[in-house]
């Protein structure tokens, strides 16, 4: 029989992997071994080897510590020093598929200026032909509706 006892207080935290992690009942100074110190490791490393969720540490610790260098992380975690870690990270991130972000939808394409518009006339302007009649009257309306109504847009 289950007794479900609601969510879990903001002063106590869900059961997680640590709980049942062999270091939890450790110095953990025994964990940080001075640099060089080989028995010291040897030592954190032995209990680790022996933990049931040794997998689970070593992944937490290499999210934490991400792509930082060698000289950010510090102790033994998972089972692995230092050095171990940023190995295990870079042969990890190189094996994992990469993703590939999706393509960004084509543009649409400008229709080009029709003329009896004012683009029309700017469009003529650019290529240097001979401005048409129609295009003409449309800019003068546009210079118009500019001076009117403060833009060059027609009034829908």
């Amino acid at each position: 029989m289950s007794h479900d006892t609601g969510p879990v207080p903001a002063n106590r935290r869900a059961t997680d992997w640590r709980d049942a992690a062999a270091c939890r009942t450790e110095d953990p100074e025994l964990f940080f071994p001075n640099p060089g110190d080989k028995a010291g490791a040897a030592a954190a490393k032995r209990i680790c080897a022996a933990c049931p969720v040794r997998a689970a540490c070593l992944d937490d610790a290499l999210a934490v510590e991400g792509g930082q260098g060698v000289e950010s992380r510090h102790g033994v975690r998972g089972g692995m020093g230092p050095k171990a870690r940023r190995s295990e990270y870079e042969r990890r991130r190189k094996t994992q598929p990469q993703t590939v972000p999706e393509p960004k939808p084509a543009r649409r394409k400008r229709e080009p200026a029709k003329c009896g518009t004012r683009a029309g006339y700017q469009k003529h302007q650019r290529e240097k032909t001979a401005i048409c009649t129609p295009c003409r009257q449309a800019n003068t309306d546009a210079d118009r509706r500019l001076r009117n109504t403060g833009t060059t847009r027609a009034a829908a």
